[in-house]
């Protein structure tokens, strides 16, 4: 018999409790930052829906995207270009989902802190266990993949 492991325990306890701290208002404490400066962070998802999902936001804390001052707005989006790139050069996905969370909680978010999903996708990505048991079967762990994001790091200089 083989097991799957699926790193998802300290998201199945809390459900149904939001998080009231700000993961991005809080970024220096995550262990898979990709990149981070004085604006924005790039990170890994703790939670990916997929391989390789990132995360990208700027730190102070902005609700909506024309709250952005256009400086750091510019940064963000050019750092959106270079993660696409980070990922198809380590992971070689097939196409990409990008998704900006704007409005917190009516968003799906769990805080009112403006951020950017990208989730790459593969060919057959979505099979038996994520329809039938609403399970998502992840062929690496975080670290894994954060190990394989960094030997390619050098794409995200801004």
């Amino acid at each position: 018999m083989k097991y799957i492991w699926s790193d998802r325990m300290d998201y199945l306890r809390n459900k149904g409790k939001r998080n009231q701290e700000c993961i991005f208002c809080r970024a220096r404490e995550n262990a898979h930052i990709l990149y981070i400066d004085r604006d924005i962070v790039l990170m890994l998802n703790s939670y990916p829906y997929n391989t390789g999902h990132l995360l990208l936001a700027p730190l102070k804390h902005y609700e909506n995207l024309e709250d952005i001052p256009k400086d750091v707005y510019e940064k963000l989006f050019l750092l959106l270009k270079k993660a696409i790139a980070l990922l198809k050069k380590s992971l070689n996905p097939l196409g990409f989902n990008v998704g900006i969370n704007i409005g917190g909680e009516v968003a799906g978010a769990s805080f009112k802190h403006i951020h950017i999903h990208i989730v790459p996708r593969f060919k057959r990505d979505s099979g038996f266990m994520e329809i039938t048991a609403n399970t998502k079967v992840m062929p690496q762990t975080l670290e894994d993949t954060y190990k394989e994001l960094k030997k390619y790091i050098e794409v995200l200089k801004l």
